[in-house]
């Protein structure tokens, strides 16, 4: 005893003069009244404690919780939570990341929500959402080896570091696990498509100085297609719901490119029977395309996911602990056949040229055919001179495919222990790495469509099928390989710092290096943009941070806490940042806790932002200063002129997003103010929160651009008519952005003595203000007011419970909002002199219900059946989107009403 006495005098004095700061903290309000408590650590401070719920506020799900709310993997549960503001799923089928998920906590975005695993870091996702962001893939997490998650629900750089903007996911997996389970889970949508099948396996063994668990799961879903979901009016693109839904006009027709108003005509037009001859769809007007037929809502899929955790006591006060993860995943979506309008075709006299490109660059291509009579099957025999186009659905190719191969590697491997009987400490050497490989099929490459039309003395009309043979040729099939990688070491200490009146000042202190690096490659065609209607994004680089941090924590009385912590990051190409944080703990009885926290945080540009090669894409907007000089009106539907129909509500253009490497770190504050009552059967808690980010990193959308042309007209590029072709976006430091808000939970238990217990849970988000600023010379923008953003979503969960019985009813509530685009129709009805009604421009709230049951046969076999989305919601479509499926897919799903079956043995 008297040595450890005097190494715990030498280690404080040592870390004393080095250990300035304290914490952000969380999870129970009831501060522990036994001397000899164990201490944790929670989400949001590297310091042990007694405490759960602290100075910063955390909501913790537990695997019991997720279970009988109904959710199946980590990503439900994390969408259902009500400071979710926005997630990426595997809805995005015509995105960058079909097969990915992700979710964004407080408005910040999910590449300002940071992810971890029993407090580490997780390895990002190597192909960036949107071909710009980089974020953590949460769909391939293990849902049978968590015991709960914890989610810090204010910022975090002062303890972890960048990305800890909007929150904080810590998912905490399970311990110490004995014996052999097996759980079998089938579940399906009452109106067809998306059922699935999960099955895991959990092992572990003990011995008297150690642990080994293992869980395995392997997951199987089978596509959601549109046509499944007729009943929610996705089955096809021209739905009544929507004043924006049509028919493409992809499908096969000829147009004319209008010079100084007018437009050449004489080409061939299809019939009515031709049309539909082959393979197409007659709309009225013209030879069209039904999309959504072909299109997947979500794609199909397979998991397989592995975790293992060992810890094994070397002595009585050092342990090895580690853990190994593995996951495979494999994804297919199915989306339309591609669609051109790339090749020019110029008649002049009897002359009829076939291009591609502009003439001098590498990529143009051109063919001459003397005799416009005959060449093309004589489409163009009787065409006045000038300039046409086809517009064609390349049915004869099948869907467009997305394969995508995902797999993912975690080791970690450390020591942690007890020095002197009252401080501990970890060390440890963690390295992840995500591979990605994507196979593209249905596609055509601009070369090999170029020869079909211009092959042979005559070339071909594309106005008539394409044979077996011919569309074989000229398929091309895409491959893309992305991989990321992460390789860190950490180390950390805590325990008593000094006695007090009032209890030990208790520290942490300890630092850690990082090297991140990510590379991306595609095959030759799709590097040089030469796949018809396909865009990518590719890149490479690395970049090295070290950072070391501390934390404090003084009772200055019986009843007051003040925490601090400070944290220096060091990154190699942009340099260091330090991020301080303040929090305060006040208890005036027992039962209530009064908190407060002040934070500095920042954020490191995204990789692909800095490193990424230019990304090309495709986009929808509406040309708001083409529509008014054509004498029309933005969001007007023109069914007797189609070029005008087209340029103001669904303008198809190619984008290119660019890296910068002169960006600069975000960085900014989060303020926390609340309190939280902890009685015996009444429980709540009440947060007023802000947080506010300068020199946010993003780059204008195309839509916007296109929208406040005036500002960003040095982006766009036009045609000689004046019509958006192009718009070209740089990632660049805007000005700022900042959200503040109410978080609202509160729950009562009534024991019903002999027929039970009853417990109901609310919890509740109010956006009390979400705005930005693009620059300092550019007006505030209002999020909630300019649309697409939900002000307050509310849970309400009831359970039930007696003896071996239990049942929950959850109901989750998103709020009316503004349409996506309601800025984009109020300023156009504004500027038109019309009426603009607010009601119409909306988008409906939302309630679903989920209902589970289960049942305790025996310590070794449980039972459990469930229903979600009881009364088959569907989702709420936006009056103001103008494109499929007419409903935010970051808010809403399309699933419908799933129920399932799940059944447990334990050996």
């Amino acid at each position: 005893m008297q040595l450890n006495s005097r190494l715990a005098k030498a280690v404080r004095f040592a870390l004393a003069t080095g250990a300035a700061s304290a914490a952000l903290s969380s999870p129970v309000v009831l501060a522990a009244d036994e001397e000899n408590v164990e201490r944790i650590q929670v989400t949001g401070s590297r310091i042990q404690r007694s405490d759960m719920e602290t100075a910063t506020p955390v909501t913790v799900l537990s695997a019991d919780e997720m279970a009988k709310q109904g959710f199946t993997n980590v990503q439900d549960a994390l969408e259902s939570l009500t400071s979710t503001t926005g997630a990426m799923t595997t809805q995005s089928v015509h995105g960058f990341t079909p097969a990915a998920s992700s979710i964004s906590l407080r408005g910040a975005g999910a590449n300002r929500t940071l992810t971890l695993i029993n407090g580490k870091r997780l390895n990002q996702y190597p192909k960036p959402a949107g071909g710009t962001d980089n974020f953590v893939d949460t769909a391939n997490l293990p849902m049978e080896a968590v015991q709960r998650i914890e989610i810090l629900q204010s910022g975090g750089s002062a303890i972890y570091g960048a990305d800890a903007v909007g929150g904080v996911i810590n998912i905490i997996l399970k311990k110490d696990f004995e014996g052999v389970a097996i759980k079998y889970r089938h579940g399906d949508t009452t109106n067809g498509g998306g059922a699935n099948d999960r099955v895991a396996l959990s092992l572990g063994a003990s011995s008297d100085r150690g642990n080994v668990s293992t869980f395995i799961e392997f997951q199987d879903t089978e596509s959601l297609k549109a046509t499944d979901r007729e009943n929610f009016g996705l089955h096809t693109d021209n739905v009544p719901h929507s004043d924006f839904s049509g028919y493409s006009s992809y499908g096969a027709r000829i147009a004319g490119v209008a010079v100084d108003g007018v437009t050449p005509t004489g080409q061939r037009v299809l019939t009515t029977e031709e049309c539909e001859a082959g393979g197409f769809l007659w709309t009225g007007s013209t030879c069209g395309f039904d999309r959504s037929a072909w299109r997947d809502l979500q794609p199909k899929s397979s998991r397989f996911i592995s975790s293992t955790n060992f810890n094994y006591e070397l002595n009585d006060d050092t342990s090895f602990v580690g853990r190994l993860d593995y996951s495979e995943a494999k994804s297919v979506t199915n989306i339309e056949p591609s669609a051109f309008d790339d090749y020019d075709i110029s008649v002049d006299g009897d002359q009829l040229t076939v291009s591609y490109g502009q003439e001098g660059a590498d990529n143009y291509m051109s063919k001459v055919f003397a005799d416009k009579s005959t060449a093309l099957n004589g489409d163009f025999a009787n065409a006045e001179d000038g300039s046409y186009y086809y517009a064609r659905r390349l049915h004869e190719l099948g869907n467009r495919t997305t394969e995508t191969k995902t797999r993912n590697y975690f080791f970690t491997a450390g020591l942690e222990g007890l020095i002197a009987d009252e401080y501990n400490w970890d060390a440890s050497v963690n390295y992840g790495r995500t591979s990605v490989d994507v196979f593209g099929g249905g596609n055509a490459t601009v070369g090999g469509m170029f020869d079909y039309i211009t092959a042979g003395a005559n070339g071909n009309s594309l106005l008539e099928n394409i044979s077996a043979e011919d569309a074989e040729k000229t398929a091309y099939s895409s491959f893309e390989r992305a991989q990321s990688t992460q390789k860190n070491v950490q180390a950390n200490i805590t325990g008593s710092l000094f006695e007090m009146d009032a209890g030990d000042a208790m520290f942490a202190f300890g630092g850690e290096y990082t090297i991140q690096s990510y590379e991306t490659d595609s095959d030759s065609e799709s590097k040089n943009g030469n796949i018809l209607g396909k865009g990518g994004s590719s890149g490479a680089g690395e970049r090295k941070n070290w950072a070391t941090y501390a934390e404090l924590s003084i009772p200055v009385l019986d009843e007051l806490t003040i925490d601090a912590a400070l944290r220096y990051d060091h990154y190699d190409n942009f340099g260091g940042n330090l991020s301080p944080q303040i929090a305060v703990e006040y208890r005036p009885m027992r039962e209530l806790l009064v908190r407060g926290s002040w934070s500095s945080v920042f954020r490191a540009p995204d990789m692909h932002r800095v490193y990424g090669d230019p990304t090309n894409g495709f986009n929808t907007v509406i040309d708001f200063k083409q529509c008014q000089a054509m004498g029309g009106t933005p969001g007007t539907k023109y069914p007797d002129n189609k070029t005008l129909d087209e340029i103001c509500n669904e303008l198809h253009i190619d984008t290119t997003t660019g890296s910068n490497k002169e960006l600069e770190a975000e960085t900014g504050y989060t303020a926390n103010l609340g309190a939280v009552w902890g009685g015996d059967a009444f429980d709540a808690s009440f947060d007023l929160w802000e947080w506010k980010l300068d020199d946010m990193v993003s780059d204008i959308s195309a839509q916007q651009a296109a929208r406040d042309y005036e500002l960003y007209e040095d982006m766009i590029t036009r045609d000689e008519n004046g019509t958006i072709t192009h718009i070209n976006a740089v990632a660049q430091n805007l000005a700022y952005q900042e959200v503040r808000g109410l978080d609202l939970t509160a729950g009562y238990t009534w024991d019903l003595n002999s027929f039970g217990e009853l417990k109901l849970n609310f919890s509740g988000t109010y956006i009390l203000n979400s705005e930005y600023q693009l620059t300092e010379t550019d007006p505030v923008e209002d999020d909630i007011e300019n649309g697409g953003l939900p002000q307050y979503r509310a849970n309400l969960i009831l359970g039930y419970f007696i003896e071996d019985f239990e049942a929950t009813l959850g109901a989750y509530h998103t709020a009316r909002m503004h349409g996506i685009q309601y800025k984009s129709f109020k300023e156009a009805a504004i500027e038109a002199g019309e009426e603009f009604i607010e009601e119409d421009h909306e988008v409906a709230s939302q309630t679903k219900w989920n209902l589970t049951a289960g049942y305790t046969i025996s310590d070794a076999v449980k039972v459990k059946v469930g229903v979600i989305n009881l009364f088959d919601a569907g989702p709420n479509f936006d009056p103001t989107a103008t494109s499929w499926p007419h409903y935010p897919r970051s808010i809403y799903n399309a699933r419908g009403r799933e129920w399932f079956v799940e059944g447990e043995v334990k050996f």
